[in-house]
């Protein structure tokens, strides 16, 4: 029986996630993002159905390998899945760290402990992206090893013919109100820049960055105020309220530049994810996180997050 009082904390991190399709020209079909849905739960059922020397996806500069688990479709766009790694070529002389007696090398090197690592993909009405909660295991995967495990698997998915399109995961990160508590500590801000895509930019003069060897993303540098130690915190807070709409929201990144108590600082909203600590319940033995208590607790904060933003 699991040790009901046995517990550790968790760092999770949050995404967007949106899924591009790719699609014949003479294709007329909009874009739904109930198609996408079907596509994505059509992934993972095709993904689980293979045994897992097919499933598993090696990465060797890392002596790691990563395969899909399991997952739960939830239903409209909402899934809880596992993913595991383990990584080889790491054999030790073990020892009995209490009697302190050696117990020899158990390993082969092909042998790897697993290491879970938890995503939730949740879907709120109306939107065109889904949000991410990853887990963050330092002994796990990154989102980023997720999203190519996946993007590699949608490939396969279309050579075998079970679906006429080609999909890629691409993730974007959400930013945490510590954007806005570092700025608003701040002494003084003397750089200002937002990053937007080009054809967001209605102005003449943009028919310069028709050009091809024009990069898709135009920073905008915004003057400060005259004779003002300070940009005004209720434009630096529009600009990131406009960062975080996901339907209508132009900017991409913001980048500030300043003073605070310890000196000269730098932020950007890519680099401040939000980031949230979660104390879930783990197995007695391994001490891993508990998968069911997991997407629970990860939930629960979810449902919160919502209820404020409303």
């Amino acid at each position: 029986m699991r040790n009901q009082e046995q517990k550790k904390t968790v760092p999770i991190y949050f995404y967007y996630l949106s899924v591009s399709k790719q699609k014949d020209v003479t294709d007329n079909s909009p874009y739904s993002i109930e198609q996408i849905t079907k596509a994505v739960s059509n992934l993972l059922a095709y993904i689980v159905l293979k045994k897992l020397t097919e499933r598993k996806k090696d990465l060797t500069t890392s002596e790691k390998v990563v395969w899909l688990d399991s997952y739960e479709d939830l239903g409209e766009g909402n899934f809880d899945i596992i993913f595991k790694s383990a990584k080889y070529n790491h054999v030790r002389n073990e020892i009995d760290t209490k009697t302190m007696e050696e117990t020899g090398k158990r390993k082969r090197p092909q042998d790897g402990d697993e290491e879970k690592t938890h995503l939730c993909i949740r879907l709120t009405k109306g939107e065109s992206r889904f949000l991410a909660v990853h887990e963050s295991n330092y002994l796990g995967i990154t989102l980023n090893c997720i999203l190519d495990y996946l993007n590699e698997q949608f490939e396969k998915y279309n050579e075998d013919g079970k679906d006429p399109y080609h999909y890629s995961f691409e993730s974007e990160i959400m930013p945490g109100e510590d954007f806005l508590s570092s700025i608003k500590k701040a002494k003084t801000t003397s750089v200002l820049k937002l990053t937007v895509c080009k054809d967001d930019i209605k102005d003449p003069f943009m028919r310069f960055a028709g050009r091809t060897d024009i990069a898709d993303d135009v920073e905008i540098l915004i003057k400060r105020p005259k004779g003002a130690k300070k940009f005004p915190e209720n434009l630096v807070q529009e600009y990131f309220r406009d960062s975080q709409d996901k339907t209508k929201g132009k900017i991409k990144k913001i980048f500030v530049k300043g003073t605070n108590e310890s000196g000269k600082f730098e932020v950007d909203t890519e680099l401040m994810k939000m980031k949230h600590f979660l104390t879930v319940e783990a197995e007695t033995i391994t001490n891993e996180v508990d998968s069911a208590d997991f997407f629970v607790k990860a939930q629960a904060f979810i449902d919160l997050m919502r209820s404020k933003s409303k």
